[in-house]
């Protein structure tokens, strides 16, 4: 349904507007007689074009509500974070909470990741965005006042908000109260991106002496991320210096200017295209391997890192859509669909096969090709079959980013198999093993996972094994290591004990 298409069955009949409702303050209500059908209607539509307004206001209210609660937990944690401290600084070392984790995992650090994962969790979010979330709230609250209270006002949008903060983070504090006086006044009457033109030059104009120190830090952060699009499509999103961008996208058009007769496509596909193949089949010319052939011999040859580097993507395509008697869609890494006739071209130019065989009913993997000769190589490409990415609830990354877990101690159990192996990206296999999150593995495959303040949240696989494939993949084990040892750090907790917040 389009913008100009109303359902079949509205009629907006102005009726029974209440006029007195709409009417000017202190003026006389219209009489609805002496009015048109068409003025009657513009009425109903400005009383609610006010409705709407009065919402928005309120979703910004709550939004200053909610910096408030989540500071309130930051303090909270914080609080409970030094009492532990100063109980475990009585204990003896190897009784310290910390005695065994990795370094850098302090009582306080531990306490940080433990409550950015449990707003993850109870609010639906990613890890980082928990995390930026907290941080909001915190600056909002104790150094930003003033557009705390806008907020609370409903005078200015969460939106607004956060292009203050985010500006703020890079100012010295004794300088943030003079930047907010000045930049708040235009986030009551900006639209977002004219607001954020507005800030960024206030910015440096209030402290420019670190503006090459902040970009060199800036840079650091460079980055590609991934997200996937609408009908098929996606985004790759490259974050790097302004000049390194424009650089890039100057190359683009340059090369993409160049056309040849009859060419239809616009000049954003030709650099759309143009990105495509550099990526997919040019070399990384920057990229040189210092260390091959002889350091002193100039003429010797340096192998350009990425040449030749074939990527590997898991097609999952049914077998009546191979041969074009459906259309079901394939599946790409286990998450994304694609339609048949590119799932058709993929199989078409693949160099080789991976067969996995399903339940046509449940959909379960019920057997596997095992080209490979070493167990660990094999078994990894099953758990990445089954769980397709992290399997922490507030994670999406991909396989190929993700550690294999034992959900059971291997130390405990020496068991690698199927059954006991999960993905996990790094920043969540070191929150299993350093904080006192928690994740089982289910006996139909669904990780479960309870935060320190005992909530519980299960996250199923993206396919199922069938259970008497999972109990032939599993070895033989060891009768006098079957039964697994716990610790403080993995059992789960008891619903009758003391939580440890």
């Amino acid at each position: 349904m389009s913008f100009y298409d109303p359902p079949s069955d509205y009629d907006p009949t102005p009726d029974d507007v209440a006029f007195a409702d709409i009417a000017p303050d202190g003026d006389p209500a219209p009489d609805p007689g002496t009015l048109s059908p068409h003025v009657r209607r513009q009425l109903l539509l400005a009383r609610c074009l006010d409705d709407a307004e009065v919402v928005d206001g309120r979703l910004a209210r709550a939004a200053a509500a909610r910096a408030r609660s989540v500071d309130d937990l930051r303090r909270l944690s914080v609080s409970i974070a030094r009492d532990e401290e100063a109980e475990d600084a009585t204990r003896p070392p190897e009784l310290r909470a910390n005695h065994d984790q990795e370094a850098g995992w302090s009582i306080h650090n531990r306490a940080k990741t433990e409550l950015s994962a449990e707003i993850a969790m109870a609010y639906n979010l990613s890890k980082s965005a928990a995390r930026a979330l907290i941080e909001e709230s915190a600056t909002l609250v104790a150094e930003l006042p003033a557009t705390l209270e806008a907020l609370s006002d409903g005078e200015i949008r969460y939106e607004h908000a956060r292009v203050i903060v985010s500006t703020a983070w890079t100012l010295p504090l004794e300088k943030r109260t003079e930047f907010e006086n000045e930049v708040l006044p235009w986030a009551k009457a900006l639209i977002l991106s004219a607001f954020k033109a507005k800030v960024i030059a206030a910015r440096e104009r209030i402290d420019a002496t670190t503006m090459a120190e902040r970009h060199e830090a800036a840079s650091a952060h460079r980055t590609v991320s991934r997200e996937l699009g609408e009908d098929g499509t996606g985004y790759l999103t490259i974050r790097d210096s302004n000049e390194v961008i424009a650089a890039i996208y100057n190359r683009l058009t340059e090369t993409s200017l160049v056309t040849f007769k009859g060419d239809p496509r616009t000049l954003s596909q030709r650099r759309t295209d143009v990105a495509t193949e550099i990526l997919l089949k040019g070399d990384l010319c920057a990229s040189i391997d210092e260390t091959a052939g002889d350091g002193g011999d100039s003429s010797a040859l340096k192998r350009r890192l990425g040449h030749g580097i074939v990527a590997q993507v898991h097609v999952e395509i049914p077998v009546l859509t191979l041969l074009g008697l459906d259309s079901t869609p394939a599946t790409l890494d286990g998450r994304t669909p694609i339609d048949p006739v590119t799932a058709r071209k993929l199989v078409a130019d693949a160099p080789g096969f991976f067969r996995l065989l399903t339940d046509p009913i449940t959909g379960s993997i019920v057997a596997f090709d095992d080209t490979f000769r070493y167990l660990p190589k094999s078994l990894r490409r099953a758990v990445e079959l089954v769980d397709g990415s992290c399997t922490a609830p507030w994670c999406d990354a991909s396989a190929k980013e993700s550690d294999g877990h034992h959900t059971e101690q291997w130390a405990a159990t020496h068991d690698t198999s199927l059954a006991n192996s999960a993905l996990l990206c790094v920043p969540d296999h070191r929150l299993i093993h350093n904080t006192r999150w928690t994740m089982v593995k289910l006996a139909n495959g669904d990780k479960q996972w309870v935060s320190p303040c005992g909530r519980v949240k299960r996250v199923a696989p993206v396919r199922r094994l069938a259970p008497a494939f999972v109990e032939a993949m599993r070895p033989d084990a060891d009768p006098a290591s079957s039964t697994p040892t716990t610790t403080g750090w993995n059992t789960p907790p008891d619903p009758q004990a003391v939580l440890p917040f």
